[in-house]
Order: C-alpha cells, then structure tokens, then sequence
C-alpha cells in the first residue's frame, strides 16, 4: 500500500504534528527498503524486526530533527543500519539471514561478479564471510558508505575498514572462481 498523496516536506510536517495518517503513509512509503535493510544485517527474522521496529520508533521520536527532507530516505537508512550496529555491538556477532527470499538483489556490477551466478549464490557467498568482512563488504559495496563513516560506526580504523574489504572481495574472488570451475567441468 503506498499512497503518495503528500509531498515529502508536507509529509514529514504532519508526521511532527503526529498526523496518524502521515504517519502510516510515511511508513508504507519506506518500510519495503527499510525491512530490506533489516534483514541483510540481522541474524534471524525475528531480530529483523526488532531493528525495524526499534528504528521505526527512533525515525517518528526525532523526526523533528531532520534538517533537510530531501534526504529522509538516507537519514532513515542510517537509523536502520544504527539499530543494526546497536545489536550486533550487544552481541558481539552478526548473520544475515537464511531467507534469501527477504533480501533484495545484490548489486553484481558493485564488485565484479561473473553474471553466471544467481543473486542467491552470491548471497550465500557473502554470508560465508567472517563477521567484520561481511559488515565492511554490505557498508561499503551495498550500502555505499565510506570507509571513514564504517570506521566510525565499526570503532575500526579506516585502514581496518579497507583491508576487511580488500580481503573479502579476496574470498568472493576465489570463491566465485571455485564455482565457475566447478560449474565448467563438472
């Protein structure tokens, strides 16, 4: 359901003033690429939709503190990948999930994967990383952000941040070309 009647700023103004139907749209306007976020960092549904409950909250909460509403769709990704980082630093490990139904496409041009794969291998791929890898690879090839800000977010060093992604695409690399031999021979 998305019912795109409000523009954004007029959207966000009504959300501040706890317009209930704002809201709601407010939500179904984002909730699809927020909840895909949520499961790409969580370790099972369930924490999937904490994050995205939690984060749900904390977005309605500090609404008013949006500076710019052009850019409510990154400020909203960055409180869902917060929540994100808030548990997997309270448990001190990570795991996507095993439905690969609930993810959305890898993006294969990102890191140079052959296109003889499916997105749902490079998937499975991706979640064989070690933990750290595994966030550095989905912050910075599908997430987009710098290695200063997974730095940060992490307590890593930027070069910390670099040579997790180095070494994952290292693995993918090598991995990738296991299969495609595998695939051609036999």
């Amino acid at each position: 359901m998305q019912l795109n009647y409000l523009d954004t700023r007029e959207l966000i103004k009504k959300c501040i003033r706890n317009d209930a139907g704002a809201q709601q749209e407010l939500y179904y306007r984002f909730a699809p690429k927020m909840l895909s976020i949520c499961h790409r960092y969580a370790s099972s549904r369930d924490d999937a939709e904490d994050i995205f409950q939690e984060g749900f909250l904390k977005i309605f909460e500090n609404l008013n503190q949006l500076k710019n509403p052009d850019l409510i769709e990154w400020w909203m990704k960055k409180i869902f990948i917060n929540e994100a980082l808030r548990l997997y630093n309270s448990r001190k490990r990570i795991n996507l999930v095993e439905d690969l139904s609930v993810l959305r496409p890898v993006p294969e041009v990102a890191y140079g994967i052959s296109e003889k794969l499916g997105t749902d291998e490079i998937t499975k791929l991706i979640q064989k990383l070690p933990h750290r890898m595994r966030m550095v690879f989905n912050m910075y090839v599908i997430e987009g952000f710098s290695h200063a800000e997974i730095a940060t977010m992490l307590n890593i060093t930027e070069g910390t941040s670099k040579s997790n992604l180095h070494d994952a695409r290292k693995i993918l690399q090598r991995k990738i070309s296991a299969l495609e031999k595998i695939r051609l021979h036999g």
